[in-house]
């Protein structure tokens, strides 16, 4: 069991030695830490790096809850990603913890409301997908995210997040995000089995006799 931790620092702040501070005094040993420079784009390469060196049992230690992402919707689909993979997250500022019994009570309150925002952006997912593939950009598995980020693509489109965003939230480029989606799609439609054949009917209506025509006069 490993303690990861994670820093962001975003435009109005100095360094990074306060949050550090608190990490070490939780024990963290590792960190990754991203600065941001822009507020409009809070890119946050390390953080998918951190995503990849964490596995079952580890946790994921940062100062508040926004330092994992731009918008409560990303926020609560990685918490149910990360829960969904045995991975707990720990904020120090809302004293939260997700690893543990009562962290997965937690876990399935989040599931529930990720799940309701997910039906109701089913419409706009797939618009974006058919979209991209009018464009003829149906690929395979993109390379450059891992299982994971693939996973957390998904989700974050599912909460309505555009193109960009996830792009920016991943560190990635737009192009690999539409790759993941599109990979999704045609791996999601080939799984499905293919309609029964139905039987047609034709009906043939003929021309009226010359005789019809007259008792209809």
């Amino acid at each position: 069991m490993t303690r990861v931790g994670y820093v962001w620092v975003g435009p109005l702040e100095h360094n990074s030695e306060f949050q550090r501070d608190l990490l070490a005094q939780r024990g963290v040993d590792t960190v990754y830490e991203d600065i941001s420079a822009n507020v409009a784009t809070p890119i946050r390469t390390e953080l998918t790096t951190a995503l990849d060196a964490i596995g079952p049992g580890d946790t994921l230690v940062v100062w508040r809850l926004d330092r994992l992402g731009s918008t409560s919707p990303n926020v609560l689909s990685l918490l149910e990603l990360l829960g969904r993979r045995g991975v707990g997250v720990a904020s120090i500022a809302e004293d939260l913890d997700t690893s543990g019994d009562a962290g997965h009570s937690l876990l399935t309150i989040i599931s529930a409301f990720n799940e309701l925002e997910r039906c109701l952006s089913r419409e706009r997912t797939m618009v974006g997908v058919y979209a991209a593939r009018a464009r003829g950009r149906v690929a395979g598995r993109p390379r450059a995210l891992s299982p994971t980020n693939v996973e957390r693509v998904l989700m974050l489109k599912d909460q309505g997040a555009t193109v960009r965003e996830i792009a920016q939230e991943l560190g990635t480029s737009r192009a690999t995000v539409y790759r993941a989606i599109e990979f999704a799609a045609v791996d999601g439609s080939a799984d499905r089995q293919p309609d029964e054949e139905r039987t047609s009917l034709t009906v043939r209506f003929g021309s009226p006799s010359l005789g019809d025509a007259d008792a209809l006069a």
